[in-house]
């Protein structure tokens, strides 16, 4: 009789964390849920790939702050405003000086006649001399311009007489009491009337007026 080989007895297994006995198909432990008849796979290695994706995206980062860099420093070109030529100055001629009446002392506090730069008409011829004012008339005149320099007003009476007037003289105010001290006076006319020199100051126009003329 022939001998039938029986199978070898099964080999007890033990869970490899906790030691609990296991079945021999069993696949997981049913003590502490390790696996010990199965492989799990491991999980996939992301860090590489994004470690990748991040590294292009800080070059390309930095290529474009390069880029600015180099844009922002790159002068651009400014129109010129174009020159303009300074027009040539003309240089004034000065008027000539005016030579004082012999005997006469500037005033440093003269007061500027308007008329000293007027120009007398060439074809008038003089008349005379600037008349003088009675001590003792008391009368109306029309007052043509006051001065604090006496040459002055008798170039400005001059003139008045060269351009045709007639009766045109020059006073002295301290000598008189009815006029401001300080001045000499070139009037023209005496009248009896202040009417009748108001008309006449009228006629002349400009800054002409009529005074009453008082000796002191």
């Amino acid at each position: 009789m022939t001998d039938v080989a029986s199978p070898p007895p099964a080999t007890e297994r033990a869970c490899p964390r906790c030691g609990a006995s296991l079945a021999p198909d069993q696949e997981w432990c049913l003590n502490c849920g390790a696996a010990v008849g199965s492989t799990i796979a491991p999980a996939p290695r992301w860090r590489a790939p994004v470690l990748i994706v991040g590294g292009l995206l800080a070059l390309l980062v930095a290529a474009l702050a390069l880029a600015l860099i180099e844009l922002s420093g790159d002068p651009q070109p400014v129109a010129k405003a174009p020159q303009l030529t300074p027009a040539p100055t003309v240089a004034a001629t000065p008027a000539p000086a005016t030579t004082p009446e012999p005997g006469a002392t500037p005033d440093p506090a003269a007061t500027a006649d308007p008329d000293a730069s007027a120009t007398p008409d060439p074809g008038a011829s003089a008349t005379g001399e600037p008349a003088e004012w009675p001590s003792d008339r008391t009368a109306f005149t029309v007052v043509i311009a006051s001065s604090a320099s006496k040459a002055q007003a008798d170039r400005r009476a001059r003139r008045e007489l060269e351009g045709g007037g007639a009766d045109v003289g020059v006073l002295n105010s301290d000598d008189y009491s009815s006029l401001r001290k300080g001045f000499w006076v070139v009037f023209s006319g005496q009248y009896e009337s202040r009417k009748e020199a108001s008309d006449a100051a009228d006629a002349r126009g400009g800054e002409a007026y009529a005074r009453r003329v008082v000796p002191r």
